[in-house]
């Protein structure tokens, strides 16, 4: 599960052009999320990133809403697409 939530994260930070790591850059993210109607708390999101240094696991809400802001359906879809189980070349650019 941690390679698929390093390529989510990879993901998100490719969209916003940076990376995220100072508690700043949460509260970026959540408004860019919320400009794409997609509601997260930075809380929800730090969690998220906290999560690939051994941290408590996120909610499949919070996977499913974070799939989404990238072009997928759901955290499955992503997975999916991710190895080849499903199209990933209509949802996802690398």
């Amino acid at each position: 599960m941690k390679q698929d939530l390093m390529a989510l994260v990879k993901a998100v930070e490719k969209k916003l052009g940076q990376s995220i790591t100072m508690a700043t850059d949460f509260e970026k993210l959540a408004l860019a999320f919320a400009r794409q109607h997609v509601m997260l708390q930075p809380t929800s999101l730090k969690r998220l990133w906290a999560h690939l240094s051994g941290a408590e696991k996120p909610s499949a809400e919070v996977l499913d809403k974070v799939a989404l802001f990238v072009g997928f359906q759901s955290w499955k879809a992503f997975k999916d697409a991710l190895h080849g189980d499903d199209d990933g070349q209509t949802n996802y650019e690398v």
